[in-house]
């Protein structure tokens, strides 16, 4: 089902919190950004949200398993306590994102830039990454990493990790 940014935001106002499948439609000369506004507990399951611009948008508590999220702009979004496992985040570009709490398991970070996202209590098993970048990521300490595959992609502390390798699970 094709949707306008716009018709979302006018349905989750109403009441609406169901939009699995949808696929965003960006109107000639509409806009691609949503800013400013609360869309918590909304589910988008398997949506193609391909190129979206949110900023400073509450998304916390929403079901984003399978999401398309290829080449999405995010500055100032709260994530937390939402689900992205088998997520598409190719090409992504995310300041300061909060994902504490988030469980990613099986989502794709390839070319994906990530800068000061706060990663408490992330899960991202079995996660691969690739090309990305998760510099200044705060909260690292309880994030659950076993069994990612890592390929030449900055870490929290800003080390590069230049080779290919599957994290084992903490003993």
């Amino acid at each position: 089902m094709l949707i306008t940014p716009d018709r979302l935001l006018e349905c989750y106002q109403a009441g609406e919190r169901n939009f699995a499948g949808v696929s965003l439609n960006y109107q000639r000369g509409g806009t691609r950004a949503i800013k400013d506004v609360e869309l918590s507990g909304v589910n988008l399951s398997g949506a193609n949200l391909t190129e979206i611009r949110l900023e400073r948008t509450n998304l916390s508590g929403s079901c984003l398993q399978g999401v398309c999220l290829f080449g999405s702009v995010l500055v100032d979004v709260n994530l937390s306590h939402s689900e992205l496992r088998d997520a598409n985040l190719r090409s992504c570009h995310w300041l300061r994102v909060d994902l504490s709490y988030v469980y990613m398991a099986r989502a794709i970070l390839f070319e994906s830039y990530l800068r000061d996202a706060n990663l408490f209590y992330t899960d991202i098993e079995n996660i691969v990454l690739v090309n990305t970048c998760l510099k200044g990521a705060i909260n690292t300490e309880p994030l659950r990493i076993g069994g990612a595959f890592i390929f030449h992609s900055m870490m929290p502390d800003g080390t590069i990790d230049e080779g290919s390798r599957v994290v084992d699970y903490p003993n």
